[in-house]
């Protein structure tokens, strides 16, 4: 089987890695990237982003830090143990999350919970460290740096076409892994109608970010916390996006804008600063106002999301993470999603293709099954999870009048302190976030097919 991934991110790699380990007879199959960008150097992910047009991961860049949750990094150790290491070893390991007002009160310190016996920590790093730690381990030289301006799915088997008269190559299976503005997305709906029906759309909200050296500040070492501060005009954050001897404050900020700008390159950065010193100069946290003073980024970026998709993939083609769902920043579950897909796919895969080994189906079913079962499995957790998400933003204007402000701060104070009120409003996110096991619900999903066409397809991981 030959197998074209399309998008060297965290999702692609990801992917990869999965179908080494589980695919049967794996040196039988042939799996190959591409990706348009050329690596950048650890933690420069501003010169990852060239042009406008190829910026296609909005939600993955906007504070250029993610944080891990402990059932991601334990993701991340199934998938394969070296990228684990790495990346705890590059990150920080928060232990709480303090929830902050722009007039200083401090409405919660949260504990980041995790139930397992072998405990892990929600892990802070820049999200370039993330990549890199994948880009290590599968290798450069596994990624051909050649940009899909294509896909065709008109024939039996798909089709890449290249940029630049570079050719076309055919394969068994394209996985899509290529961001908001997928090709392979655009193939998969490819009628006008649909393809207009599916584009990206804008949240309302708008989002900068990037990084100071300084010593981190109390609110960070004190209870090992990530902070997140509201106030009337957007919302600011900040964590440690490495070890604590590497002093790297990683920052975002998020605001209320009716229309996306009209490019996201600014050309005087200083007008970042202003708008930053608009939204959060009053804001008592001295932390935010270091940050506005220090600063350097010239970029701002527009909060895309995918509408909810009928399918994920069809005829040999198949969207993962952002391709198939990019997911507001409010939800801080984009690089976590991606990796669930990922093995959630590889596991569904590595099934079918164990019944075509013993001629019990053919190649093109096995994959049209997989892609079902992933659509299956994951789209009513990822729709979920934005619903969710889209609760938080409260409001898409300026909160002008003060008693409306103490009501939002009333609204988030009940949220994170009192469960319940938290199941009222967004349900139970960050248990049900922490109870998703990708090898259980595998098994739970060809059971339940199985049950359902009365067969004896029993699953077994890897085979």
């Amino acid at each position: 089987m030959k197998i074209i991934i399309v998008g060297a991110g965290v999702s692609g790699l990801a992917t990869y890695l999965q179908l080494r380990k589980v695919l049967p007879s794996c040196d039988s199959h042939t799996i190959h990237i591409y990706d348009s960008q050329r690596p950048s150097s650890y933690g420069l992910m501003s010169s990852r982003l060239g042009k406008e047009e190829d910026v296609t991961d909005s939600t993955a860049v906007v504070g250029n830090s993610i944080a891990l949750a402990p059932s991601s990094v334990r993701l991340l150790k199934k998938i394969d143990d070296r990228v684990y290491k790495i990346f705890k070893a590059r990150g920080y390991a928060n232990e709480t999350f303090t929830f902050k007002t722009a007039r200083g009160h401090t409405l919660a310190i949260t504990p980041v919970e995790d139930g397992r016996k072998a405990q892990e920590k929600t892990i802070s790093c820049s999200r370039q460290g993330l990549w890199d730690c994948f880009h290590e381990i599968v290798g450069e030289d596994k990624i051909q740096h050649r940009k899909v301006c294509a896909v065709d799915l008109s024939g039996r088997r798909p089709v890449v076409r290249f940029a630049n008269g570079g050719g076309e190559k055919r394969a068994d299976l394209v996985v899509g892994t290529d961001g908001v503005r997928s090709v392979v997305k655009k193939a998969i709906f490819g009628t006008e109608d649909d393809a207009n029906k599916y584009e990206p759309q804008y949240e309302g909200f708008c989002g900068v970010g990037a990084f100071i050296s300084t010593e981190l500040p109390a609110s960070i070492t004190t209870h090992k916390s990530m902070v997140f501060t509201f106030g009337p005009t957007g919302s600011f954050g900040y964590c440690s996006a490495a070890p604590l001897a590497q002093r790297k404050v990683g920052w975002w900020s998020n605001w209320p804008t009716p229309s996306p700008p009209s490019r996201n390159f600014v050309e005087d950065p200083e007008s970042i600063r202003a708008q930053l010193r608009d939204r959060h100069g009053t804001w008592s946290d001295p932390v935010i106002q270091q940050v506005i003073e220090n600063m350097s980024t010239d970029r701002v970026y527009p909060i895309w999301t995918t509408p909810e998709l009928p399918y994920w993939g069809r005829r040999g083609a198949v969207l993962l993470g952002d391709a198939a769902h990019t997911l507001q920043a409010t939800s801080g579950q984009g690089a976590a999603q991606a990796l669930e897909d990922s093995m959630t796919f590889s596991l569904l895969l590595a099934h079918y293709i164990s019944r075509v080994e013993k001629a019990q189906m053919g190649v093109e079913d096995a994959i049209e099954s997989a892609i079902q079962g992933l659509y299956e499995l994951r789209n009513p957790r990822v729709a979920v999870i934005k619903a969710r998400a889209r609760n938080l933003y409260v409001s898409k204007r300026r909160i002008e009048n003060v008693f409306l402000e103490y009501l939002y701060y009333i609204f988030i104070y009940l949220w994170t302190n009192f469960p319940f009120i938290g199941r009222l409003t967004t349900g139970n996110v960050f248990r049900e976030l922490e109870d998703w096991n990708p090898e259980e619900q595998v098994r739970m999903y060809l059971e339940r097919t199985r049950r359902q066409k009365g067969g004896s397809d029993t699953y077994l991981l890897g085979n």
